[in-house]
């Protein structure tokens, strides 16, 4: 747990209490988002005051959900941020996502048309850059998810055995690529193609087929496949 000195004591006397109290007699709807990120704060620092790091959080990153989904790194930018604090905000938004995504379900993702439909519910183009791998049986039923770092495709970081490793777990047969581009287009980069055929030939190790990398962009939803951008595996 983080210590720290304490500024305007008298001002913040209590002040934790009331937030607590004000959630609990109100519920959730009633705190507004730095409160949101006060509260979480209150288990990373044990005494310190938590409102003026929350409010300059929310300030940097635009909002609560960018702070939750921000790279630990930035987050270690604000003054008064330390590491365990800055996994815990990480490691808060990935929990939301885990639960967010079932891993297991009975949809079947067998058409282009129903792996879109399947992004826009799960994995509408946001603010924040994401990348997942979607696990599938041999008949293309989702098995499950695995959330990879969201700068992927612009820090080279492919995390291959963790792919590997969900993928033996499920027992998964296919996969599909999903990532987006945060205010831009849909189309596929030269580095998008880049990384899908290294993710295709490492999942290809387990006798696993990448089925198709959709990317979502302002402009909607890109089907790497249907636009025979790697005929050398997609044949």
């Amino acid at each position: 747990m983080v210590n720290c000195m304490q500024n305007k004591e008298n001002l913040h006397k209590g002040h934790r209490q009331r937030l607590l109290k004000k959630y609990s007699e109100y519920g959730i709807d009633s705190l507004e988002e730095h409160e949101l990120l006060e509260i979480l704060l209150f288990f990373a620092f044990s005494r310190c005051n938590t409102n003026e790091i929350s409010h300059e959080l929310i300030q940097v990153f635009g909002s609560l959900k960018n702070v939750l989904y921000a790279p630990v790194e930035d987050i270690l930018q604000i003054k008064g941020m330390g590491y365990t604090s800055a996994v815990l905000l990480r490691f808060l938004g990935d929990f939301v996502d885990h639960f967010r995504i079932p891993d297991k379900s009975p949809t079947r993702l067998c058409s282009i048309d129903k792996i879109i439909e399947f992004c826009k519910i799960n994995f509408p183009n946001t603010d924040r850059e994401f990348c997942h791998i979607l696990m599938l049986d041999k008949r293309d039923y989702y098995l499950g998810c695995l959330s990879l770092t969201e700068r992927l495709f612009s820090t080279i970081n492919l995390d291959m055995k963790k792919i590997l490793m969900k993928a033996f777990i499920v027992n998964a047969s296919n996969a599909i690529l999903v990532h987006n581009h945060p205010h831009g287009t849909a189309e596929a980069s030269n580095s998008d193609v880049k990384y899908t055929r290294i993710i295709a030939h490492t999942l290809s190790s387990l006798n696993i087929g990448l089925i198709d990398h959709v990317i979502a962009g302002d402009d909607g939803y890109y089907s790497m496949r249907i636009e025979c951008m790697l005929e050398d595996i997609w044949k």
